[in-house]
C-alpha cells in the first residue's frame, strides 16, 4: 500500500510539474528558467522538463550557482562591487561640503574622483555630471542630511547614466 501511494505521488508530481512546462507558449529554456550557474551555462538552450531537472541539479551541484553569482561567472551577469558601495560610502562621507560645492557647480575634483570610485566611463561623466547639478536639491534635501541619503540619491542617479 505504501508503494503504491509513493508512486501515484511521484506520477501526479512529474505530471503536474510537466503540464506547467507544457502550458507555456514558447518553451522557455534551461538559461531561461533555471538560471545561470552550472546547468544554465552547460545545458543552456535545451528545453524540457528533464533537461530543467538536470539543470537544476547542477546549478546546486556544490552551491555554484551562489558562486557564479558572487563572481560574476558561468552565465551570471557582473556583480556590483561590495567593495566599490563601500568606497563610495566612505567618500561621500568624508567629502560632504567639497561635493556639494562640485555638485552645485557640475565640475570640479570631488566629481572626478566620484566618478572614478563608481567606475563612470569618462565619455558618460559630463552627463552624470549634469544630471547630479540638476538634482542637486534631491541630492543635498536638508542642511543635516545624511552621506547615507547623499549616497543612495545619487547612486539612484547613476543607474540612469
Amino acid at each position: 500500500m505504501k508503494k503504491f501511494l509513493l508512486t501515484a505521488l511521484i506520477c501526479f508530481s512529474v505530471l503536474s510539474l510537466a503540464s506547467v512546462c507544457m502550458a507555456q507558449e514558447r518553451p522557455h529554456t534551461v538559461r531561461e528558467d533555471c538560471g545561470c550557474g552550472l546547468g544554465g551555462y552547460a545545458i543552456g538552450e535545451e528545453t524540457g522538463l528533464v533537461w530543467k531537472l538536470l539543470g537544476t541539479f547542477l546549478n546546486g551541484l556544490s552551491g555554484n550557482q551562489t558562486f557564479a553569482m558572487s563572481t560574476g561567472t558561468l552565465g551570471c551577469g557582473e556583480p556590483q562591487s561590495l567593495a566599490m558601495n563601500e568606497q563610495l560610502n566612505i567618500y561621500v562621507a568624508d567629502n560632504m561640503d567639497a561635493l556639494a560645492v562640485d555638485i552645485a557647480q557640475g565640475d570640479g575634483e570631488s566629481l572626478d574622483a566620484l566618478a572614478e570610485i563608481a567606475r563612470i566611463p569618462e565619455t558618460k561623466r559630463p552627463a552624470l555630471n549634469s544630471r547630479l547639478q540638476t538634482n542637486f536639491e534631491q541630492i543635498y534635501s536638508a542642511s543635516d542630511v545624511t552621506h547615507e541619503t547623499v549616497v543612495r540619491e545619487i547612486s539612484q542617479i547613476i543607474q540612469t547614466i
